[in-house]
């Protein structure tokens, strides 16, 4: 075996390969129920045996060190993990939810699912690798605002203080003194923006340039739409916190029906008891969503050129199979090289394929898909509003019960109805940001276009004193709160420093002494790798360095691309023309590649599955057109614009392949010693 290490860079390298694939393993393993039962702690008792390893180790290891020490969320009962968590991910996985290859498309959950997992990863890599620790910078240094190099280093220098000075102290007690906290230092002032512009890119992605865009603003709308607020506001006028607190279990909670008063006198057990408001605003959002798919699929039932109806009853009755017969029919489609819905046929009875004309396949793929979104959005509604015991219900009370103390606190001390007026403001603002735009493209001066970058830039620069308003009354007015808060903070951040040592103090043994834990997985990957085979080492030394250089480039686009944001912000708000359709950010390419790599069923009868990339631009049928009707715009050209700057990432798999397994040990070995610490 050759002893030649890995550079720095090129362990940078490795790390988000094996961490960019394991992250989205994991989440996507969710779909079955079991694999809640491999969590490990918490969703079963911490049994202290080292031997039992967790099957979704990164998730673990975030859950543990940054979420379950949160205050509150730390007093919840270990039933609310144990039991009701758990149970209700099980509900979930009986669900089987549709999969992105039937559906022919890219939903709203697949989209979703892989935002977070990317977001998830960055912070992950921070957990296992750590901030470089060095001399601390000076933050009040000259930071120029319209260079994007110095905005990068400013944020850098920032996290580097959080991790390792006092800045979170300073912070804290920044906001006790005054509702601003860009007053700080220079540094502190940089980095905010900074942050502004990579969120405003996400939501930017997420509305805009996703082809689910207008549909999730339409949900949040339709939610925004729900939500009382002005009957949320009177009963926080009420002065007595714990008659304030039990009026708003009511509002949202209580149950009024035969069974709820029947279970309560003791003559039923697990009866149908209705749903509450909570539960209500739940189940009308699906509907009006499961409406809007039944019409797309009655529509095809009446069409011209309609499928036979055994063939339209042979997809119905498919619908209604185990997982397991559904799984087999998605494995001959992918196999075999044939559309899902000529599997099914296929199934059910050859004939039904031998008259399927081109016409009548494309509708039986859009019957599918509708039918599909329709059944998805009630198992969801079953699993959250209808199945007892009411498992969501029984988690928001705990949730309250544990968080009381400090809503009695804030709610003496803070003016919560301001709070929650901002709160709706702010929503109003996103949904009006997210409509189409007229611009003066020079030519046409009504002319209708979509949103840009700049525009979320602008919401969320407009907004953030709403935050800061609340932060600086919190800290000022809640001072056992901000130390309790201010000391789970600090003490997350210790979680990303980085732990010294050697590379011979480290040994992935199980029979190791040594204390593998976050904050220097340098060393053990470096172990990793000396442990292949020579041949093995070679190829996966030129897979790493096809990455290291796809992620150089990668930065360079972002950085370039914020550059320009920065430049002409000035002068965009200043005019009405259009703004920037790309924003800085490599997790936003990430993402992508988690989209692009999906397999999706062919669009003809015969041929071979296709890629999330020639499908994230199509919305399946049914879903919600923009709120704005037919002012709207094509997301695949934007998409395909925003894409160009974007070089193709190389192919990795030999390095997931080499040592994925080995990666995904190390990291339960660290999450389950980090958990014997505790």
């Amino acid at each position: 075996m050759s002893s030649a290490a890995l550079s720095p860079q090129q362990l940078g390298a490795l790390l988000d390969i094996l961490v960019h694939h394991e992250t989205y393993s994991e989440a996507e393993s969710f779909k079955y129920p079991e694999s809640i039962e491999h969590y490990g702690y918490p969703f079963r008792a911490q049994g202290g045996s080292e031997g039992e390893r967790s099957q979704s180790p990164l998730l673990q290891l975030l859950l543990t060190k940054l979420i379950l020490p949160t205050p509150g969320i730390r007093d919840l009962p270990s039933e609310f993990w144990t039991d009701k968590f758990r149970s209700l991910m099980r509900r979930f996985g009986e669900a089987e939810l549709s999969e992105s290859y039937d559906k022919g498309t890219l939903g709203s959950r697949k989209r979703l699912a892989s935002a977070a997992s990317v977001i998830h990863e960055c912070i992950t890599r921070g957990l296992l690798n750590g901030v470089p620790n060095g001399e601390l910078p000076d933050l009040h240094k000259k930071y120029d605002m319209s260079n994007a190099d110095d905005l990068s280093r400013a944020w850098d220098d920032v996290v580097q203080h959080l991790v390792y000075g006092d800045l979170m102290d300073d912070l804290f007690n920044q906001f006790m003194e005054t509702a601003n906290i860009e007053n700080h230092s220079a540094a502190v002032e940089a980095a905010v923006d900074l942050a502004i512009l990579y969120i405003a890119t996400f939501l930017h992605h997420l509305f805009v340039l996703s082809a689910e865009g207008p549909y999730l603003l339409k949900l949040l709308s339709n939610v925004h739409t729900l939500i009382p607020y002005s009957m949320i506001g009177q009963t926080l006028r009420v002065g007595n916190a714990g008659t304030m607190i039990n009026a708003m279990v009511k509002l949202f909670l209580a149950k009024v029906s035969v069974g709820a008063i029947s279970n309560w006198l003791g003559l039923t057990q697990n009866a149908a008891d209705g749903m509450n408001l909570m539960q209500r605003i739940i189940s009308l959002v699906l509907e009006w969503d499961t409406g809007d798919f039944r019409k797309a699929a009655d529509s095809i039932k009446r069409s011209k050129e309609r499928p036979e109806e055994a063939q339209l009853t042979a997809i119905d009755e498919h619908l209604q199979a185990t997982r397991e017969k559904h799984e087999s029919i998605r494995h001959i489609s992918q196999s075999d090289g044939k559309s899902i819905v000529v599997a099914i046929l296929e199934a059910k009875d050859e004939t039904l394929v031998e008259s399927l004309t081109e016409t009548q396949h494309t509708q039986c793929l859009e019957y599918y898909s509708a039918q599909l979104a329709i059944r998805d959005r009630e198992k969801i509604t079953e699993a959250l509003c209808r199945q007892t015991p009411d498992l969501i219900t029984s988690m928001v009370r705990d949730g309250v019960s544990v968080f009381e103390p400090m809503i009695r606190t804030i709610h003496k001390n803070v003016d919560i109805r301001k709070h929650i007026s901002s709160v709706e403001s702010f929503l109003t603002d996103l949904i009006e940001t997210s409509k189409p735009k007229k611009r003066d493209d020079g030519e046409n001066k009504c002319a209708s276009a979509p949103p840009s970058v700049e525009d979320f830039v602008a919401l969320l620069r407009r907004n953030r004193q709403l935050a800061y308003n609340y932060l600086h009354e919190f800290a000022e007015g809640c001072p056992d709160l901000r130390t309790t808060w201010l000391d789970w903070a600090k003490k997350s951040l210790e979680s990303f420093r980085q732990t010294g040592g050697t590379n011979d103090d480290i040994s992935t043994d199980n029979g190791s002494d040594s204390s593998p834990c976050p904050g220097g997985a340098d060393k053990r990957l470096q172990n990793l790798f000396r442990e292949l085979p020579d041949g093995t080492q070679t190829n996966v030394r030129a897979a790493i360095d096809a990455h290291a250089k796809y992620l150089s480039i990668l930065e360079g686009v972002s950085m370039g691309r914020m550059q320009s944001i920065i430049s002409g912000i000035g002068d965009y708000e200043k005019s009405r023309a259009g703004g920037s359709m790309g924003g800085p950010g490599v997790y936003i390419t990430r993402w992508h590649c988690l989209l692009d790599e999906t397999i999706v069923t062919p669009s003809t009868p015969r041929g071979q599955p296709r890629r999330g990339k020639d499908v994230k631009t199509l919305k399946a049928l049914g879903k919600t057109e923009a709120i704005v009707g037919s002012e709207t715009w094509d997301p695949d050209a934007l998409t395909r614009q925003e894409e160009q700057e974007w070089p193709e990432p190389p192919d990795v798999s030999i390095v997931v392949e080499a040592l994925g397994t080995q990666f995904k040990s190390l990291v339960a070995e660290i999450s389950a010693r980090d958990l014997l610490r505790k």
